[in-house]
């Protein structure tokens, strides 16, 4: 059984107004357990109302959205999925509401009622693996903006959640933020078999993926593996989309006879391909 199953799904904002949207228009998706999965689009294609949807913050106006199983539309179900699905959002501070990261990610399991003892030990298991064990007692707002979305996820990660969403969460951080970030995401899915579901405008972290979902006003219009996905630059390029620049470059390269592969990703898959064809 796949761990996220979402059949038909429809959500429209303001019904029966003149500012009447429909966001997602007969969506189906599923993501397997243990899955990486990037989700992309321009602004508006609802990418964000989609993730909103998959732990329940939002419910559907049709169809479903199960969760291991449960339904987001059953209120008794609602409070195991949240527990099971953990969301990051675009802006670190406004996730952070103690005045010491152990506090704020322990916030979670103290909601639960758990004994201190299990709490101190589920903060320390998840402060070590986002590598932020040395800052626990610092007060949030002295972190950097990737040090800050890294305490979010620790925060997820004590609630014991199998699955991840990052809804742009690394939009706001610089480029050292960023890669703090997604190498602590990328660690988890591969170590422990988190399930994360990727939004994001940033094709480098699309290419980290094992599948890709394009998004377009509210459907889902491709989809496949970032190989498959970004070989067709041009649509993406009309959605208001790029692709990573090692796509961009290799493209280039063949357009001037350059014996490349086309499934290259990364900058490090490029200097491979090249050394392999044109050094000797």
């Amino acid at each position: 059984m796949a761990f996220i199953e979402i059949k038909n799904l429809s959500h429209i904002y303001h019904r029966g107004t003149e500012q009447e949207l429909c966001a997602l228009d007969n969506v189906n998706l599923t993501v397997e357990e243990g899955e990486f999965v990037a989700v992309l689009g321009a602004n508006g294609s609802g990418k964000s109302t989609l993730a909103r949807h998959i732990n329940g913050l939002l419910l559907p106006d049709k169809g479903q959205c199960l969760v291991a199983g449960l339904n987001t539309t059953n209120a008794e179900e609602l409070w195991q999925i949240r527990q099971q699905v953990g969301m990051v959002f675009q802006n670190p501070d406004n996730q952070l509401i103690a005045g010491l990261v152990e506090d704020d990610v322990a916030f979670g399991p103290e909601n639960l009622g758990m004994k201190p003892a299990e709490i101190r030990r589920r903060v320390s298991r998840a402060l070590a693996a986002v590598g932020m064990e040395d800052f626990r007692q610092f007060a949030p707002h002295l972190l950097s903006g990737g040090q800050k979305q890294r305490v979010a996820i620790a925060g997820a990660l004590a609630m014991n959640t199998k699955c991840l969403i990052l809804d742009e969460a690394t939009a706001m951080l610089d480029p050292e933020g960023r890669q703090e970030v997604m190498a602590a995401v990328q660690r988890l899915h591969e170590e422990k078999g988190l399930t994360v579901i990727c939004i994001t405008h940033f094709m480098d972290e699309a290419a980290q993926a094992d599948n890709v979902f394009v998004m377009q006003a509210g459907h889902i219009v491709q989809t496949g593996t970032p190989q498959q996905v970004f070989a067709k630059a041009e649509p993406l390029r009309k959605l208001g989309l790029a692709v990573p620049l090692a796509v961009e470059l290799t493209w280039k390269l063949r357009q001037h006879g350059l014996n490349l592969p086309q499934d290259i990703l990364t900058e490090d898959d490029l200097v491979t391909a090249l050394e392999a064809a044109y050094v000797h």
